[in-house]
């Protein structure tokens, strides 16, 4: 079961601090371990409450079930949009000389491995495979000092990702946010539908090999699709990290789609709607290779 009250955007650190200038963009799009960071911030200080909170957009405009938004991909349709989900992990607050993790709240949207899952939909008709409940912060605490950006990982570790779905605890157990035992979990999932047709961008783990489709993989997934986030230009107490998908597929048709693949781009292998959209996340795929991530900024 999934429990959370409807929260206004922005994001709070406790106690109130300073700014930075400009906005930064993905660093890496592998899931690696993280170099040892250091932070302005004293070893021994006392944890500080932390709220970051999260804005779902479309074009600018907040995203809600059902609502049509003009101007969308490379033909610029009207998209209908239908779900908004994404799970982050590793999530850091970044000071003067480094960086430090946020240690999250555990309860029913976050997990004591660090794994958050942000929800923008709330289960009215228009949505899909919903509930009413809404995530749209992430709270946990982190040592007092001052920062100036937030990093953060989009996607589930490898060592949670593969989990039985029948046993996983919360937010790892959501149906649509999984694939299958040996692929995992959908990363992002933003659904939408264009003239009558479904246009889907899931971001997920592929080239994962188990021995069947019900059970984890051995080794990890050569497309681990992983996105790693680092951006500068946040104020905590002021500035929102705004999540708009929209020009990620700014150099896609989404009025169309390949036939014998999946409605939009869900991160298969040789799905021509994916060619443009990965790269945009940061992440490369077939022969295109990583380009600059354009769905996360800070506002």
């Amino acid at each position: 079961m999934r429990l959370s009250a409807r929260l206004p955007f922005s994001i709070l650190l406790i106690p109130f601090v300073t700014s930075v200038a400009a906005c930064g963009d993905n660093i890496n799009p592998t899931d690696t371990p993280d170099a040892p960071f250091s932070s302005d911030a004293a070893p021994d200080a006392v944890p500080q409450p932390v709220t970051l909170r999260f804005a779902a957009k479309i074009g600018g405009t907040r995203f809600a079930c059902g609502q049509t938004y003009a101007g969308v991909g490379s033909t610029a349709t009207n998209y209908v949009a239908s779900d908004f989900r994404f799970y982050v992990h590793d999530v850091r607050l970044v000071g003067a000389a480094g960086s430090v993790p946020v240690t999250l709240d555990v309860n029913e949207w976050q997990n004591a491995g660090g794994v958050a899952l942000l929800d923008f939909e709330d289960g009215t008709a228009d949505c899909q495979m919903g509930s009413a409940a809404t995530h749209t912060e992430i709270t946990g605490t982190a040592p007092a000092g001052n920062y100036t950006g937030i990093e953060l990982k989009v996607g589930v570790p490898f060592d949670q990702n593969h989990l039985d779905a029948t046993t996983a605890t919360t937010p790892l157990n959501i149906p649509a946010m999984y694939w299958a035992w040996a692929s995992g979990h959908r990363f992002l999932k933003v659904d939408g539908v264009v003239g009558g047709q479904g246009f889907n961008l899931h971001l997920g783990s592929t080239g994962c090999t188990a021995p069947n489709p019900m059970a984890p993989p051995a080794s990890p997934c050569t497309s681990p699709n992983v996105m790693t986030i680092a951006l500068t230009g946040f104020t905590p107490g002021t500035n929102t990290v705004v999540v708009d998908p929209a020009p990620v597929l700014a150099d896609v048709d989404v009025a169309t789609n390949t036939p014998t693949t999946a409605p939009g781009c869900m991160s298969f292998p040789n799905d021509p709607e994916c060619t443009t959209v990965l790269p945009h996340l940061g992440l490369a795929y077939g022969t295109a290779p990583a380009g600059t991530q354009l769905l996360f900024t800070v506002e």
